[in-house]
C-alpha cells in the first residue's frame, strides 16, 4: 500500500486559494476594498449630521448647494463622494461574492473528483471495511459543509475591514474610548470562545450519530422484506437503532445549537455593553462633546453589524471544521492501493497459488479475526474448477484472492511463472472477470467500444432469455429494473463482452429458476471452458459436481480436499447409488458419461 503523503484538502482558508489562486486574491481584494469603504460611511454620514467633526473639510465646501430638478442637494460633492462609495461597496461586494461562489462550487466539484479518485484507488478490504454509509455521509454532507465554510472568507475579511476602519476613526474620535473598545472587543473574544468550545463538542457528537442514521436508513430500505415479516424485529429495529441514533442525534444538536445561541448573542450584545459604559459612564471621566459623544455611539452602534457578522460567520466555520475533521479522518483511512503501470491483459495459461493466506481483521479485540491459508493450488486455462464448502469455509474469500481483489498477507499468486506484485497487479486485474452474489449492474457499457456492439449484446439478450425485458442502444441498457436472476444474466453479458481470460462467478445460479440453472451447468460452463476460459465457480449445487473439471472443497479456511476430474462422477454419484443399492459404482460411471456425451 502507498501512504498517503498528500496534505489534507479539506483545510478551510486553503481550499478555495487551491481551487483558483488568482480569483480567490481579486475576491479577497475586492471585499477587503468594500470594508475599507464601509468604514468610510459613517464619517461621512457624521460630518453631514455635524459639520464641526470634521478638519479636514473648508467652511465653503460645507455651505454649498446645488438643484437636481425639484431636488436641493446640500454639500453636492461630500453627497457625491457618499453615493460613489456606496455603489462600490455594492459592486465589490457583489463581485466579490460571485467569484467565491463559482470558486466555492469548482471547490466541492474537485473535492468530490478527488475522493471519487481515492474511493477508485481504495483497496477492496478498506472499502468494506470503512462502509458505504460513511463515504456517502462525507460525500453528500461534509463536502457541501466544508466548502460553504471556506466561502465566508471574502465575508469575514469585509466585516474585519470596515471593524478596522471603524475603530481606526474611533482612535481619531478619542484615544480613550478607542483603547477600552479594544479591551472589550479582546476580552469578548476570549470569553466568547467558551460556549463555543462545548458547542462544537455536542456538534461533533451529533455528527458522529449520523453516520449510524444513515446506516440504520441503509438496513431500513435493504432490509424491507425481512422487517415486513416480523413485527417485533421492525419495532426493536426502529426502536434501538434509527430511534436511538435520531435521539442521540436531537440531543447532541440541541445541546450544541444552545451553546453556540449563547456564543453569538453575547458576541452580538457586546458592543451594546459598550455603548452603555461609554455613555453612562466614561462621559462623566473623560472630555467628550456632544459631537463626539454622538460620533463614538455611531461608530459603536456601526461596528455591532461587522462584530455580529464576524460571530455568525464563526458559526459556519466552526460546523465546517466539525465536517472537515470527519472528512480528514476518512481520508486517513483511505489508504491509496499500490499499482504500476496499466499495460495489456496478461495472457494467463496457469493460475498457480503457494502459501496463500489471508487475515480479516477482527471488529474488537474479543473476536477472532477469520484466518484463510495455508493455500496451494494450480488452475489452469481451458478447466472449470468449483469451490464448494460450508457457510463461512472462505470460498468468497479464496474467490477474491483469486480474482487479486484482496491483497494476499502471506504466500504467492502467479499468472504463469508472474509472480503478482504491486507493480503488475493492475495489469493482471485485467485478465479477470467476476461477479460476486453483491455484484453492482452498471447501466452502460463502460469501456468498451465496437462497431457492432449493440448487435453482439442484442444476441446473447435473446441467447440468456431477456428479449422483450431489455434492449441495448448505444451501449446503454434501457432498463435494470430487473428481477435478482435476470439483472445476473445481464451482468452475465457484460462478461461475456469484456472478454477476459477468467472468470469468477460466485453462486451466479442461485437466484436463476431450474430451466436456466441447467443451461448455466450445461451450456454457457462448457461454452466457456470450449473457448479456453479458466472458470472458477462457487456453488453448493452438489447435483452438478461432476461437470468440473476440478472440485475444491473449503473448511474452516483451509482446502479440505481437491478432487480431479476422473474421479467427481463417482463422488457425485456415490449417495444416490447407496440410496438405489448400486454396487458396481464404475458401471454406473459409464453410463453417466455416456449420457453426458449425448448432451
Amino acid at each position: 500500500m502507498k501512504e498517503n503523503n498528500e496534505n489534507s484538502p479539506t483545510g478551510l482558508f486553503k481550499l478555495l486559494p487551491a481551487t483558483a489562486p488568482n480569483k480567490v486574491f481579486l475576491a479577497i481584494l475586492l471585499g477587503s476594498l468594500a470594508g475599507i469603504a464601509y468604514a468610510i460611511v459613517v464619517p461621512l454620514v457624521l460630518l453631514s449630521l455635524q459639520p464641526s467633526l470634521s478638519r479636514l473639510m473648508q467652511p465653503e465646501f460645507e455651505s454649498s448647494y446645488w438643484l437636481l430638478g425639484t431636488f436641493e442637494i446640500s454639500s453636492p460633492t461630500q453627497a457625491f463622494f457618499y453615493f460613489s462609495i456606496v455603489l462600490l461597496i455594492l459592486l465589490c461586494r457583489v463581485i466579490s461574492e460571485t467569484m467565491v461562489a463559482q470558486t466555492s462550487i469548482d471547490a466541492t466539484v474537485g473535492l468530490r473528483k478527488k475522493l471519487y479518485k481515492r474511493i477508485s484507488q481504495l483497496p477492496i478490504q478498506s472499502l468494506e471495511q470503512i462502509g458505504q454509509s460513511r463515504i456517502l455521509t462525507a460525500l453528500n454532507n461534509d463536502i457541501g459543509r466544508v466548502t460553504e465554510g471556506a466561502a465566508v472568507l471574502p465575508n469575514i475579511l469585509v466585516a474585519a475591514s470596515t471593524l478596522v476602519g471603524m475603530l481606526a476613526f474611533l482612535m481619531y474620535l478619542k484615544l480613550e474610548v478607542f483603547l477600552f473598545i479594544i479591551g472589550i472587543i479582546v476580552f469578548g473574544v476570549v470569553t466568547y470562545r467558551i460556549p463555543l468550545f462545548f458547542g462544537q463538542k455536542h456538534l461533533v457528537k451529533a455528527r458522529n450519530s449520523f453516520d449510524g442514521i444513515q446506516e440504520g436508513i441503509r438496513g431500513l430500505i435493504y432490509g424491507a422484506k425481512e422487517l415486513k415479516l416480523n413485527q417485533q424485529k421492525k419495532h426493536a429495529y426502529l426502536t434501538e437503532n434509527l430511534h436511538a441514533y435520531e435521539e442521540n442525534f436531537a440531543a447532541a444538536q440541541k445541546r450544541g445549537r444552545f451553546f453556540l445561541s449563547v456564543g453569538l448573542n453575547y458576541g452580538t450584545l457586546i458592543s451594546f455593553f459598550a455603548i452603555g459604559i461609554v455613555t453612562y459612564i466614561m462621559a462623566n471621566y473623560y472630555t467628550l462633546s456632544q459631537a463626539n459623544l454622538m460620533g463614538v455611539v455611531m461608530v459603536l452602534l456601526y461596528i455591532t453589524g461587522p462584530m455580529s457578522a464576524l460571530i455568525n460567520l464563526m458559526n459556519g466555520v466552526i460546523m465546517a471544521r466539525v465536517a472537515a475533521k470527519k472528512l480528514d479522518h476518512l481520508l486517513n483511512e483511505m489508504p491509496i492501493e499500490a499499482s504500476g503501470d496499466i499495460a495489456d491483459p496478461v495472457d494467463c495459461q496457469q493460475l498457480r497459488v503457494e502459501g496463500l493466506e489471508y487475515i480479516y481483521p477482527a471488529l474488537n479485540s474479543a473476536d477472532s479475526a477469520f484466518h484463510l491459508g495455508p493455500v496451494d493450488l494450480t488452475l489452469k486455462r481451458g478447466e472449470v474448477t468449483f469451490l464448494v464448502g460450508g457457510n463461512g469455509s472462505g470460498k468468497t474469500t479464496l474467490s477474491k484472492l483469486l480474482s487479486l481483489h484482496y491483497i494476499p498477507g502471506k504466500g504467492q499468486i502467479s499468472f504463469d511463472d508472474q509472480a503478482i506484485n504491486d507493480n503488475n497487479r493492475e495489469a493482471c486485474r485485467q485478465s479477470v472477470s467476476a461477479i460476486y452474489s453483491d455484484f453492482y449492474l452498471f447501466t452502460k457499457l463502460h469501456g468498451l467500444s465496437s462497431e457492432n456492439i449493440d448487435q453482439r449484446a442484442m444476441q446473447y439478450i435473446k441467447d440468456l432469455g431477456l428479449e422483450g425485458k431489455v434492449t441495448i442502444k448505444n451501449g446503454q441498457f434501457s432498463s435494470t429494473d430487473l428481477s435478482d436472476g435476470q439483472k445476473k444474466r445481464l451482468a452475465l453479458l457484460v462478461t461475456y463482452l469484456e472478454d477476459r481470460s477468467i472468470y469468477v462467478f460466485d453462486e451466479w445460479a442461485a437466484d436463476q429458476d431450474p430451466g436456466f440453472k441447467e443451461i448455466f451447468y450445461h451450456r454457457i460452463l462448457p461454452e466457456l471452458k470450449l473457448l479456453n476460459k479458466m472458470v472458477i465457480v462457487i456453488t453448493h449445487d452438489d447435483r452438478y459436481f461432476y461437470l468440473a473439471d476440478k472440485l475444491v472443497k473449503m473448511e474452516n479456511g483451509k482446502v479440505a480436499e481437491e478432487i480431479n476430474k476422473d474421479n467427481l462422477a463417482i463422488a457425485a454419484l456415490k449417495p444416490e447409488l447407496q440410496m438405489k443399492g448400486f454396487e458396481n459404482v464404475s458401471d454406473e460411471k459409464e453410463r453417466l458419461e455416456a449420457d453426458n456425451a449425448g448432451r
